[in-house]
Parts: C-alpha cells; sequence; structure tokens
C-alpha cells in the first residue's frame, strides 16, 4: 500500500507561501523544483526541520526541496494540494517571469528542457552499455533475442531525441507541443539523410538565398557509426 503524503505535500504548499506564489512545479529523481514568484514568502527553516524533507536548495533560480527517491509521490501529493494540473505548469502573468541574472536565466533554461527527461537518457546510455558488453561476448541481433530488445531500447531513445527535446523545449518556451513536435519529427523523418546528399550533390546548399545545413545521417547513426 503506497504511503501517504498528503499531510508532508500540504506542508510543503503552505510553507513555499502558499499556492498563489507557486509559478511552476516540476521534480527530478529526488527533488521538488518549485519556481515561486516570491522566494522570501517561503520559510526555508521550517521546511528543512520538517521529517520527510532532507534540505531544501535555492539555486538556479528554483527552490529546490530534496525528498528522496520516493519523490514521484510526494510530487502527485503536492500538485493535488496545491491544485496543480498536468505537467505541473501553471498558467502565469508577463510579470511574473524569472528576472534572475544572465547566467541564473541560463541555467533556468537549460535545466527547464533537459531536466524532464535525464533519467530517461541515464537509463537508455546504461541499455547502450550493456549492448556493447554483450556485444563484445560474441551476441548479436540476429542470435539473442535479448540483445534485440535492449538494442532497440537504447537506440530508440536517441533515435527519436529531437522529438523529446521538441516537448520539454515547448513547454518550457510555453508554446504549442503538438507544433514543436512537427518541427521535431522533421529532423528524423528516414528520407531526410538521401535528401541532403541529392542536394549536396545537386550543389544546392541555399534556401531563398540564405545558406543551410542538414545532418546527413539521423541522430541514431552518429551513435552507432559502423567499423568499417
Amino acid at each position: 500500500m503506497a504511503k501517504d503524503y498528503s499531510q508532508l505535500a500540504k506542508d510543503i504548499v503552505d510553507h513555499v507561501g502558499g499556492r498563489e506564489n507557486i509559478k511552476e512545479l516540476k521534480h527530478c529523481i529526488t527533488r521538488l523544483r518549485f519556481s515561486l514568484k516570491d522566494e522570501g514568502k517561503a520559510d526555508t527553516d521550517y521546511l528543512k526541520a520538517r521529517d520527510g524533507i532532507v534540505t531544501v536548495v535555492q539555486a538556479g533560480g528554483q527552490y529546490q526541496v530534496v525528498i528522496g527517491n520516493h519523490v514521484p509521490d510526494v510530487y502527485v501529493a503536492v500538485q493535488t494540494a496545491a491544485g496543480i494540473v498536468g505537467n505541473g505548469s501553471l498558467a502565469i502573468d508577463e510579470g511574473d517571469k524569472f528576472k534572475g541574472n544572465l547566467f541564473e536565466r541560463f541555467v533556468d533554461l537549460i535545466s527547464g528542457i533537459f531536466q524532464p527527461f535525464l533519467g530517461a537518457l541515464a537509463a537508455a546510455g546504461i541499455l547502450k552499455g550493456l549492448v556493447a558488453i554483450l556485444g563484445a561476448n560474441g551476441m548479436t541481433a540476429d542470435s539473442s533475442a535479448l540483445y534485440a530488445m535492449l538494442n532497440a531500447a537504447g537506440d530508440g531513445f536517441f533515435q527519436y531525441l529531437p522529438l523529446i527535446i521538441a516537448l520539454t523545449s515547448a513547454r518550457k518556451f510555453k508554446i504549442n507541443e503538438f507544433t514543436a513536435l512537427a518541427i521535431g519529427a522533421a529532423l528524423v523523418y528516414p528520407s531526410l539523410p538521401g535528401a541532403v546528399e541529392g542536394l549536396t550533390a545537386a550543389g544546392i546548399n541555399k534556401i531563398f538565398g540564405i545558406p543551410f545545413w542538414l545532418p546527413r545521417e539521423c541522430t541514431i547513426s552518429c551513435v552507432n557509426a559502423k567499423k568499417e
């Protein structure tokens, strides 16, 4: 039976300044990551001393409450306590946008785009490592179903990484997610490498007089370069 984190969630919401002080809420592997309108309204000392909370970190324009490995369950409870739906983003006014210095805004941008899929990225990397070990021991996709499955799981993430980045970028920049996915899909279009080769051979490298560059290989082709 899942543990009840409703009281912990209520205390967290109350002591970060209440729902009205929360602009955005996300989580990583061990932390709740708040973007607050006014961090001065948060009771950091209380949260640090509260059972169930490891510590509080304020960095990169985020108010991070360190929970532990069970953070996904606490995240859901906090969403419920704060009345947040969807992916944890709240509608904000233009005046509520993060106004840190240039470096802090850069860190906020990068973390907002890449943090949501870091767990999946790490898992895909581990799978690629396992595939390399299996391959070194003579396994191939033709001789082992396990090899084929692990290889597909690891490669699949990197193959469609442009789509994943498009989705998280759309959420960060508050734009239409389907428009972003459509743009990302163009980067993994199967006929793209052949089209690039044909254009290059014909000496065509401009659109409306503007020089352009297209990847000559799909993402996964760079990962699995042929050893020939």
